[in-house]
C-alpha cells in the first residue's frame, strides 16, 4: 500500500516537474458533488499532471477526484498526493471544459430584427389611407350633423321670433301667428308641383300644376 503511495506521488511530482503539455491546467475548476454546465471531470492524467495547480484551488485538507472513481487528490493539508479512493468522504470534483464555452462566458446578444407587416400594417413605403372609420374619430363631428345643427337652431330661432312678433305687434292668434303662414300652407302642394315636374322630365311626360 505504502509502495503504491509513493508511486502516485513520483508520478504527480514527474507531472509538475515536466510541465503542463498534456492538459491546461489554467481551465480547471474544482465545484461540489458534480460538475458544473460546460464542464466534464478531469481524467487522471490531467489530475496527475495539474496536481499542484488543483491544490491550490482546493482546500488544504480537502479531498477530490476526476473520472477516475479509483484515485483521489488529497490537498496541501496532506502533502498534495493522489492515492487510492474507496468512494467514500469525497465532496470535491475537478473539472475540465467540455469544448463548449463556459455558462460565466456572457453570450452577445441576438440581433433584433425589423419586425414584418402584419396584416393590417402595409409595407414600407405604401401610403396609409385614412378609413372612413378613423375620419370621423378624429374631426369629431361631421360636416352634415354641423348643417343640421344649424338649420333646426335656425328654424326655430325664426318660428318662435316670428310667432312672438306677430302675437305682441299684430295681435294674432293660434295658426295665425306662424309667420309667413299662407307659405307653410300652401308647401306641401307646392312639394307635390316639383315632384311631379321631375318625374315628367324623366318620363318625358306631360305636366301640369297641381
Amino acid at each position: 500500500e505504502g509502495g503504491k503511495m509513493l508511486k502516485y506521488v513520483a508520478i504527480a511530482s514527474l507531472a509538475m516537474a515536466s510541465g503542463t503539455d498534456a492538459a491546461d491546467c489554467g481551465t480547471l475548476v474544482h465545484d461540489v458533488d458534480s460538475c458544473r454546465a460546460g464542464y466534464d471531470l478531469a481524467d487522471l492524467d490531467t489530475l496527475m499532471t495539474c496536481s499542484a495547480d488543483i491544490c491550490a484551488l482546493i482546500d488544504p485538507y480537502a479531498i477530490a477526484h476526476g473520472s477516475d472513481m479509483t484515485k483521489k487528490l488529497a490537498g496541501t493539508g496532506y502533502g498534495c498526493i493522489i492515492e487510492d479512493w474507496d468512494g467514500t468522504n469525497v465532496g470535491d470534483v475537478i473539472c475540465t471544459p467540455s469544448g463548449g464555452p463556459p455558462p460565466d462566458t456572457p453570450q452577445p446578444p441576438p440581433t433584433p430584427q425589423p419586425p414584418g407587416p402584419t396584416p393590417d400594417t402595409p409595407p414600407p413605403g405604401v401610403p396609409v389611407e385614412p378609413t372612413p372609420e378613423s375620419s370621423s374619430s378624429s374631426d369629431g363631428i361631421s360636416g352634415g350633423a354641423i348643417f343640421l345643427i344649424i338649420f333646426f337652431v335656425g328654424f326655430a330661432v325664426y318660428m318662435g321670433a316670428g310667432m312672438a312678433y306677430r302675437f305682441k305687434v299684430k295681435g294674432e292668434t293660434g295658426v295665425n301667428m306662424v309667420p309667413n303662414v299662407e307659405f307653410w300652407k300652401d308647401l306641401p302642394n307646392l312639394m307635390k308641383d316639383g315632384a311631379l315636374f321631375i318625374k315628367n322630365k324623366v318620363t318625358g311626360g306631360g305636366y301640369s300644376s297641381v
